[in-house]
């Protein structure tokens, strides 16, 4: 489970609930049915509207991610890879396709080794891993784009619950109520903005962020896969590849 993202969206409701509380307010009166619906309907068929069908089938799948996504650890990967420039050099290039069963739930390091076993050209190697990162980032990048879209749409939603829910009251008004249902009108203009500032938006960002990282790590797995390729010093290689990653991630015995 990603830690820091459960952490935000408990505290963000903390903290809606806690000023509610603060202020005096009754938690079950900002309770409006029809607010959620017009809100909850509208902003999905927005995104069916604005997506694929395939695309707006994985929003839960993409929701699910953003709370639980594993960051991959870039010294692991780094420590991976010299292993197997290791091997490469100490046993040949070959010896590394023993070493493809045992990594093929990664499956883009176990392509890129398999082209390395197989003697295809560094080029080829690259310009094929490459492809496969910009198609992973595009994917990722489509699923962060629905959540922003969501952030986007929610609020106007909000505005719409408002005003159908202040031309309902002018349509039956009545002094003795007109207060009690002003506040309920208005419930849906903070339906909209509470759930795309504090959820739907903080996601579409978080996804970026995963990317960013799932990104590096495809690119450090590339990068080590070129240099086994290429036939340098596992020294080298890990040198090579420590300089891809921040500098706070570097134990202090690597820096020394």
């Amino acid at each position: 489970m990603e830690t820091a993202t459960v952490i935000g969206v408990i505290a963000s409701a903390c903290v809606l609930l806690g000023g509610i509380l603060f202020a005096g307010g009754n938690p079950l009166g900002f309770i409006d049915p029809a607010a959620g619906i017009i809100i909850g309907g509208g902003v999905f068929c927005v995104v069916l509207t604005s997506f694929s069908m395939d695309e707006f089938k994985r929003l839960p799948a993409v929701a699910k991610n953003v709370l639980f996504y594993q960051k991959p650890n870039l010294l692991n990967i780094i420590n991976q890879l010299v292993e197997l420039s290791e091997a490469a050099r100490r046993s040949g290039i070959v010896s590394l396709e023993s070493k493809i069963s045992e990594i093929e739930n990664d499956a883009f390091l176990a392509t890129g080794l398999r082209m390395a076993v197989d003697g295809m050209p560094p080029e080829v190697v690259a310009s094929t891993l490459e492809r496969k990162i910009e198609a992973t980032s595009g994917r990722h990048s489509v699923g962060a784009e629905m959540l922003s879209t969501l952030g986007k749409v929610a609020p106007v939603f909000g505005l719409i619950a408002t005003l159908l829910g202040l031309i309902l009251m002018l349509a039956h008004m009545d002094p003795a109520t007109i207060g009690e249902h002003m506040s309920v009108a208005l419930t849906g203009t903070l339906y909209g903005v509470s759930s795309a500032n504090l959820f739907f938006l903080p996601f579409a960002a978080k996804l970026r962020y995963f990317n960013k990282q799932e990104v590096m790590a495809m690119e450090l797995k590339m990068l080590g896969v070129l240099a086994i390729l290429s036939g340098e010093n596992p020294r080298a290689v890990k040198l090579k590849l420590m300089t891809c990653i921040p500098d706070r991630l570097i134990p202090k015995e690597e820096e020394a």
